[in-house]
């Protein structure tokens, strides 16, 4: 019976002192959707992106990370015909130094996507480039997209930006070929959030 007792003092006492925790730490502790505002901006500019961030608290120290995005992009210049479609997510984690569920992080993730980008005509390499910003000539035209990236940033939990970079590989849908990117792959993100 004693033990009993004892037992539930100890779940009143935490159960407590998690009431009397702080707001901030509470949200801090909190899930948040985060859409990308330059993303969206940018669909005015000729493509249609899809670009969010979820993330999911384990701790105030780690929380998951999931990107997904989608590119559906084309452009005609002169005789030549652009597109490029890219569908799929990244997945990782988010390791806040300060342990506060905000501040500096650290981030790792992976990603999977299928990538298609393609042109009416041939073209020069840097006809081609200037043409279709988002067509990554050196991966197979027809591929699974897949990549490794780090990111540093900051976090106010209701908004974050950070600045990664990481390795692209290609394997063709078609025949196979596998293709490393030959330069690291730069990315920066901002995220408006809400929490839930």
């Amino acid at each position: 019976m004693k033990t009993f007792i004892c037992l539930v003092l100890l779940i009143i006492s935490i159960s407590y002192a998690n009431t009397q925790e702080p707001a901030t730490e509470q949200n801090n502790t909190r899930g948040a959707f985060y859409l990308h505002p330059f993303s969206t901006y940018s669909g005015m500019a000729g493509f249609n992106p899809i670009y969010f961030t979820v993330e999911i608290p384990f701790s105030l120290s780690n929380s998951l990370i999931i990107r997904p995005s989608y590119l559906n992009w084309s452009r005609v210049n002169d005789k030549i015909k652009a597109k490029a479609f890219r569908l799929g997510s990244d997945i990782g984690i988010r390791r806040y130094l300060a342990g506060k569920g905000e501040g500096l992080y650290l981030q790792g993730q992976m990603g999977i996507f299928y990538y298609n980008h393609s042109f009416e005509e041939e073209c020069d390499e840097l006809i081609c480039v200037n043409l279709c910003p988002f067509c990554v000539i050196d991966i197979p035209q027809k591929s699974i997209w897949l990549d490794a990236m780090g990111y540093i940033g900051y976090s106010f939990k209701f908004l974050f930006i950070d600045i990664g970079i990481g390795l692209v590989l290609g394997i063709s849908t078609e025949n196979g070929h596998v293709k490393l990117l030959d330069t690291l792959w730069p990315d920066l993100n901002i995220g408006i959030g809400i929490l839930f």
